[in-house]
């Protein structure tokens, strides 16, 4: 198919989002963990207005699930830096954000529940699920020596002979002893502990960032990541959905902004390296397409980039 995209009527789409194998994260360290799979949970979908079926999912855990009959997940990614470029085989259109997801580790599974009576925001909602964690304590504990009885049997003459002292009669008796089996001291613990975590889904029903792509066009957009938590709720607006979730109306959302830089995917790995020539002949046509930004840019601190917010005015 992606040998013969332009004939099969489609496009491809080249998004960046963040590379995590860049953190360089501890995994013997539980905060360092945590912060990790926070980060690794962002994700930003695109889906085509006019063909709501075609749709794209934007993040470091959606990579490698893709293939060419999954148009969903990316077809192939290449990393330079601190960014991974994501491809896509999409259908053409008017593509626009209409959802982020992403995980928030240690952090209780729902808020507090509102009004009994709730008005839907203009900005959309966010259903929110409970899950666990594992997570796992390593340290040191003390342990004192162990010991085992062992019993001993030993052989004791009974009767001799008086001629010359031989033994002509033997007898055996036992008797118990205390045997160390280990030394004491501080050894290696591992203790888990299970940890409550929120999984939340933002629908988006307002235009946050949109682009264009026709059939047959190979084009880099800048990319928007989900870096949690991206999304705010109005106040005492949260209510029980069903027996798993609880719906939160929107008050605003927050993505980060990550340019799209044609010689970074020029300098990323080849995918020719990888078994793909045709795809990195396809990616020298590369073009970059500017994006129809509807949110605004705001002070933040994320290191990956610009915030922009879309806000309930």
């Amino acid at each position: 198919m992606l040998a013969q995209f332009k004939r099969a009527g489609k496009a491809i789409l080249v998004v960046p989002t963040a590379s995590l194998d860049s953190l360089h994260t501890d995994f013997n360290n539980n905060d360092s963990i945590a912060d990790f799979l926070r980060l690794r949970s962002g994700t930003t979908e695109w889906t085509n207005t006019s063909r709501p079926s075609s749709m794209i999912k934007v993040g470091y855990d959606t990579k490698n699930r893709g293939d060419e009959d999954d148009p969903t997940h990316a077809y192939f990614q290449v990393v330079f830096g601190r960014t991974m470029y994501m491809i896509y085989l999409v259908d053409p259109g008017h593509y626009s954000i209409s959802g982020v997801s992403y995980n928030l580790p240690r952090t209780p599974g729902f808020e507090t529940p509102g009004a009994r009576t709730l008005s839907s925001s203009p900005l959309g909602h966010a259903m929110l699920k409970s899950f666990t964690i594992d997570e796992f304590k390593r340290g040191q504990k003390w342990e004192d020596p162990s010991y085992r009885n062992a019993t001993v049997q030993e052989d004791y003459c009974t009767s001799r002979r008086v001629v010359n002292n031989e033994c002509t009669s033997w007898g055996t008796s036992s008797y118990d002893v205390k045997q160390q089996t280990s030394a004491g001291g501080w050894t290696p613990s591992i203790e888990q502990q299970t940890r409550e975590a929120r999984a939340v889904d933002v629908t988006l029903d307002k235009a946050f960032a949109a682009f264009d792509i026709a059939a047959g066009e190979v084009i880099l957009i800048d990319g928007f990541f989900a870096e949690p938590p991206a999304a705010t709720f109005k106040q005492n607006s949260c209510k029980q959905a069903d027996q798993q979730q609880m719906r939160c109306e929107l008050q605003q959302l927050s993505l980060v902004q990550l340019p799209g830089e044609l010689e970074g995917v020029r300098q990323a790995d080849n995918p020719a390296d990888w078994g793909l020539p045709k795809l990195a002949q396809t990616l020298k046509g590369l073009t970059y397409r500017p994006l129809q930004i509807k949110a605004r840019e705001a002070r933040g601190d994320s290191t990956w980039g610009p915030t922009y917010v879309l806000k309930v005015e």
